[in-house]
């Protein structure tokens, strides 16, 4: 098998080119080129090989579904590593979620409450839950780093790569979206303590 030097290699413009159209050769080719670098990169997030894998083949399948929205001028090599960042925010954000409840559950289960205070309380926090999800992929991330993670507009600005302005467009809107979809229960809580 001939080997290829350097220039003979096609540039990610092409390949990006050829994955637009449908190319599944070019797709490999990419895969390759970037998989390993990839998945050492996610597990600077994981700490987990099996889970950096996952996050790296997740962002190629992705990558694939889309390829035709993909522009070829498009430095693939920087949205590729963005999408890994991103699935791993997403993946840390979970698992510190996951870790909050866990707290707070234990919290709870050493604070003696009546049963009515229970249904309430888990009413408002899967209702709660259930408007985070509807917003957006991006507002949805942009809410829970702020929220969750502590981030500030400016630190999350500058790992997201985008503009304070938009943060705090974003951050608005999720805040519109919780406050119109979460009304009701705030009504009934006043009710219930005015009670």
């Amino acid at each position: 098998m001939t080997q290829l030097n350097s220039e003979q290699l096609p540039s990610d413009v092409q390949l990006v080119f050829r994955i637009k159209n449908g190319d599944a050769v070019a797709f490999k080719e990419l895969f390759f080129k970037y998989c390993q670098p990839l998945i050492r990169f996610a597990y600077r997030f994981t700490r987990e090989v099996a889970a950096a894998e996952d996050m790296v083949q997740e962002v190629f399948l992705k990558t694939w579904q889309n390829r035709r929205e993909l522009n070829p001028q498009l430095h693939i090599k920087s949205y590729l590593y963005r999408a890994v960042r991103n699935q791993a925010l997403n993946l840390i954000r979970h698992e510190q979620i996951v870790h909050k409840a866990q707290q707070e559950l234990r919290d709870i289960s050493q604070t003696p409450f009546t049963p009515e205070d229970i249904m309430n309380a888990t009413e408002i926090e899967s209702a709660a839950w259930e408007a985070i999800e509807e917003l957006p992929e991006k507002c949805r991330l942009i809410f829970s780093l702020n929220r969750f993670d502590n981030l500030t507009y400016a630190e999350i600005a500058e790992l997201l790569e985008l503009s304070v302005k938009t943060i705090e467009t974003q951050m608005g809107r999720a805040l519109q979206h919780l406050r119109k979809k979460l009304s009701h229960l705030l009504q009934l809580l006043v009710l219930y303590s005015l009670g």
